[in-house]
This record gives structure tokens, C-alpha cells and sequence, in this order.
């Protein structure tokens, strides 16, 4: 057996497994994140007590590291190697963390709000539009208080708004997990077009079912916004879908530009009751094999 030629030592040098952590806190500290969030966010109640900054920080850090509660803030502190080459001396604890939190309330809600506008600006450079992705988003739990989700489990049901080109989140809604998904999604819309730069406007939009409704598209076709919104069965849609001439469907066509032979697409006008104006509706259809039983 060959012996390769590496020898083992022992070292009191410090070691972290965490080091992609460094280009996190580097993008913060040159885009000035510290001074953003004492900015906006309240100062503390006396000469002893942390910065805004700290606990933000502190945060971003343990969520960028995979963290999932506030006790999982002691494998940052722990992390000396870490906290040396970032210069960072103070980690809150836990429960330090959780009185910030609850103190701050929805003052500290608006002022993420604020602090996002510079990020997604220097992120977006010149865009000028953006395409909005809003989706209610699963937040399992435990906790006593949160209600039962149509996902068969308790928990909460956060509406989150999304910008395509960039992935950043724009805007959030906190909701109770058996708020129904389609609650107000009009008003969330409209929510995350104040959080934009004043530069900056929505001009495509994309939503799942829950966003099949006479206000959102009528909306949009008023303010010529494009939108992509998954379309809800019914009767009078199904009928039309049955009476769709066999010639008039076409071989729906993969990514890699190939024909699919057993699904199909087609192209239909329909309005919804109450709705002032007709819009485009794509159908796709799939060819179902039955099984055969041995």
C-alpha cells in the first residue's frame, strides 16, 4: 500500500467551518448595513444596551448560517475564529434577542421596509421594471397559538412577495396559518408596489390560483401589467375546454424545443362573471395512460 505523503500535526490556531459567512458580513459592511438599520430602526433605551445594528447583524448572520430559532445564535458566538476575522465582540443571547424583537414590534416591521428600499435598488442598478411573484408561504409550528393550514399541518401562512429578476424578497404579510390564501392578495399587490424605489414599477405579474380573481386581472388590464395567473376550473370554462375543435390543439413543446406527443396546448378568449373585460387563456392537456392490472 502506498503511504501518501501528508503529516498530521496539532495547532492552537483558531478554525471555523464558516467561513462563507466572511462574504455575507463583507457585502453588509460595504453597502453600509449597519448605518442603515440604526437609521431606521428605534435607539436603545440606555448607554448599556446594544445598537439596532447588533441584533440585525446578529440575525442575518444566523439565518445565512442555516439557523432556524434564536438558539441557534450561540453557533455564531461560539464561533471565535469567526467573530475575530469579522471584528464582531458582541453576539446577543437568545433571550436577549427575542425582547429586542418583541419590543421593536411593528416598528421594526416598518423600518425592514424601509431598510429594503436601498438594498433592492442597488440590486436592481438601472431596471426601471420588475415582474412581481406573490405566493402564500408555509411557516410551520408548534406554537400553541398557530392554527391549522390547508397543508394538514399548524403553522402560519405569511403572504411574501418576490422579484423575479433579482430573488429578493419585496414585501411580507404576516397571516395566520387558516387565513385562506386568496385573502385581500389585491391589497398585498399594492403593498409591494410601495415597497419599490420610486423609479421602479411592476409591469409583469405572476400568482397561483389564489389569484384568480375579477379585481386583480381587471386591474391589470387597465394599467396594462401582463400577467400569468393560473386559472380556476369551472363550469362554464370546462364546457368551453370540451367544445375545442380537435384541430384547433397543438403538440405542447418541451424546453429543448421538441414536440410532446401526448400533451397538448390551445388558446382560448374567455371573461369571468362580473369582469369588464375578456382575457387569454392557455389550456394544456395530457393524455392519460390507464393501468393495467396484473
Amino acid at each position: 500500500m502506498k503511504i501518501l505523503p501528508y503529516k498530521l500535526s496539532i495547532t492552537n490556531d483558531l478554525l471555523t467551518s464558516r467561513a462563507g459567512l466572511i462574504t455575507i458580513a463583507q457585502l453588509m459592511q460595504s453597502i453600509g448595513f449597519s448605518n442603515l438599520v440604526d437609521q431606521h430602526f428605534p435607539a436603545p433605551r440606555s448607554n448599556r444596551g446594544f445598537k439596532p445594528s447588533v441584533f440585525v447583524n446578529s440575525m442575518m448572520l444566523m439565518l445565512h448560517e442555516g439557523g432556524s430559532c434564536l438558539d441557534d445564535l450561540r453557533f455564531i458566538r461560539d464561533d471565535k475564529a469567526l467573530l475575530q476575522i469579522l471584528g464582531v465582540t458582541s453576539i446577543p443571547q437568545a433571550d436577549s434577542m427575542g425582547d429586542w424583537l418583541r419590543r421593536t414590534g411593528h416598528v421594526g416591521v416598518n423600518a425592514v421596509a424601509e431598510i429594503n428600499k436601498p438594498i433592492i435598488k442597488l440590486a436592481l442598478h438601472d431596471c426601471s421594471s420588475i415582474t412581481l411573484d406573490i405566493d402564500a408561504t408555509l411557516s410551520a409550528s408548534k406554537n400553541k397559538s398557530a392554527q391549522w393550514t390547508y397543508k394538514k399541518c399548524t403553522g402560519y401562512m405569511p403572504m411574501v412577495g418576490h422579484i423575479a429578476e433579482t430573488s429578493q424578497a419585496l414585501a411580507t404579510e404576516f397571516r395566520e396559518g387558516n387565513v385562506s390564501p386568496n385573502t385581500d392578495n389585491l391589497g398585498f399587490i399594492h403593498r409591494c408596489e410601495t415597497a419599490l424605489p420610486d423609479d421602479v414599477k411592476v409591469t409583469k405579474l405572476r400568482i397561483d390560483a389564489a389569484g384568480y380573481q375579477v379585481a386583480i386581472i381587471d386591474e391589470c388590464i387597465e394599467r396594462n401589467i401582463q400577467f400569468a395567473i393560473r386559472a380556476k376550473m369551472n363550469k362554464p370554462l370546462k364546457k368551453m375546454i370540451e367544445n375545442i375543435p380537435e384541430a384547433e390543439w397543438q403538440p405542447l413543446v418541451s424546453k429543448d424545443g421538441k414536440e410532446m406527443s401526448e400533451e397538448a396546448t390551445c388558446r382560448l378568449v374567455h371573461s369571468m362573471e362580473f369582469s369588464k373585460y375578456a382575457f387569454t387563456v392557455v389550456v394544456q392537456r395530457l393524455k392519460l395512460i390507464p393501468m393495467k392490472i396484473l
